[in-house]
């Protein structure tokens, strides 16, 4: 049987009492969360922010589906607007409503930063000359750190006008002078070059080394074969060599089914190797993470099985969910873990811990060694426009927005959108296919309905995309079968 849990007091102490010690998951503008956060004891607390942010790519974060009618065709929109506290999270933004975005939140962040501290943050090319400028302003151009190229798979394939996009960018800041890197840590090493391996050698102490002949413009290569070597001392050929700022060995985006867990995440979900590697060059054991963007969760997944505490946020309740689900499988799998090992299942950083060798996963993570820091995380709302606002006037609001027009006698659905109906899906939870489901009957109701149907939700979760393709394509066969 499980012992009970014991959390190492020394890395818990600084913990603010509000909160119980475990892992924070906060649903709500992540504004709103960060002033809460540094409000309630987490000033200067983090040891490291991850966040990747909008793109400023033409999406935004409220889904607005679309099923078939019986005559039309469907499709998701990419994004559309419902509460007027979402519309800052449209990816639409003028560059100056974009910038003040970011702006706004960076100083926030930098305030939760302890001066150790370092913050990454993830761009592409369509933003990353505007972000480092903000980057400079808020922490100062003396403590940048890295700018990072993580090349990845090819998106997009070919173009006519332009070479293919293989890689994105990543921005690293300190806020202060007293960060390190952990270079020592396998995640931020690669194998040597073929030269290196096949030069290395032993001199008479037994040390590993391996030398280049130096060679000016003036000397002949005749003249080189004469002149003494330079060595370079190895102290552990099989460790490797530090990485470079080009991360060239990590080229798929998508995580494996093994860490999709049966999840359907998100499309730009970043691979639980790329986090490892962030989060083992800029933390300890027992460190605090912070994702502000949180997405599907894998920050918070790779600092649950890297030993970190974390704090992750997002406003969309799909998002929320998925990443629960996911902690949940991962903590399910270190405490039967911790079960295997019997007397010694106790939380806690011992020096035993620290100093053995972490088995390591196929994603570079580690799971059977490292200790959790915790083994429970609690969800929070701040500032849950959803639950403060009574349903009929989000509802009012929601239609203002999208331009709806409301229909009062229809027991069902809540207005028209053009030609096509409209349901709004209650916004304290986000789009399922139990809700398709319902639809679905209310359209199995009523035969002669033929129009399309537009269903407007606060966050959806990922399996109602395979639902509505799947109505659809169900609902296309058939009109083809009538048409025949």
């Amino acid at each position: 049987m499980l012992k009970q849990v014991q959390h190492d007091k020394e890395v818990w102490q600084d913990w603010p009492k509000l909160y119980p010690p475990a892992g924070l998951l906060f649903h709500g503008d992540n504004k709103e969360v960060l002033a809460h956060l540094l409000a309630n004891g987490f000033r200067g607390k983090l040891k490291l922010i991850y966040i990747d942010p909008p793109f400023d790519s033409g999406a935004d974060y409220v889904r607005k589906v679309q099923l078939r009618g019986v005559k039309g065709t469907a499709k998701i929109d990419g994004e559309g607007y419902t509460l007027g506290e979402q519309i800052q999270y449209t990816d639409i933004w003028a560059n100056d409503t974009y910038l003040q975005f970011m702006f706004e939140r960076l100083l926030l962040l930098k305030e939760l930063l302890s001066n150790e501290g370092t913050i990454y943050l993830h761009c592409d090319q369509r933003r990353v000359h505007h972000l480092r400028y903000l980057l400079d302003e808020v922490f100062g151009s003396d403590n940048f750190i890295n700018e990072l190229i993580w090349q990845h798979q090819i998106m997009g394939g070919a173009h006519e006008k332009r070479f293919s996009k293989a890689h994105e960018t990543l921005l690293w800041y300190s806020k202060a002078n007293d960060y390190r890197i952990r270079t020592e840590d396998p995640s931020v090493r690669v194998p040597y070059g073929d030269y290196v391996r096949t030069t290395m050698k032993q001199d008479e102490r037994g040390r590993w080394y391996y030398e280049r002949r130096r060679m000016s413009r003036k000397t002949t290569a005749e003249e080189a074969l004469s002149k003494a070597h330079t060595r370079t001392y190895v102290d552990n050929p099989d460790a490797g060599t530090v990485v470079t700022d080009v991360w060239s060995d990590m080229l798929s985006y998508q995580e494996t089914p093994d860490q999709r867990q049966g999840l359907d995440l998100y499309p730009t979900q970043k691979t639980s190797h790329l986090l490892s590697r962030v989060l083992s060059a800029a933390t300890d054991q027992g460190d605090l993470v912070l994702d502000s963007f949180l997405g599907s969760g894998t920050t918070a997944v790779v600092a649950q099985r890297l030993g970190r505490r974390w704090i992750g946020c997002d406003i969309n309740k799909g998002a929320i969910q998925t990443t629960s689900k996911r902690l949940q499988g991962i903590i399910r799998e270190q405490m039967e873990e911790m079960r295997r090992k019997g007397d010694q299942a106790e939380l806690g950083f011992t020096d035993a811990d620290t100093s053995t060798p972490s088995r390591q996963k196929a994603d570079g993570t580690s799971l059977s060694v490292t200790p959790p820091a915790q083994l429970s995380f609690e969800v929070y709302r701040v500032n849950d426009y959803d639950l403060q606002i009574q349903h009929s006037e989000a509802v009012n609001l929601a239609c203002e927005h999208i331009g709806v027009t409301r229909t009062r006698g229809d027991a069902f659905f809540d207005g028209t959108l053009g030609k096509r109906l409209v349901k709004i899906i209650p916004f304290n939870h986000p789009l399922s296919p139990l809700d398709l489901e319902e639809v679905k009957k209310e359209l199995s109701a009523r035969p002669g309905e033929d129009r399309d149907i537009v269903v407007v939700c606060l966050g959806k979760e990922l399996a109602a995309d395979a639902w509505v393709e799947e109505w659809n394509r169900l609902t296309e066969e058939r009109g083809c079968a009538e048409q025949d």
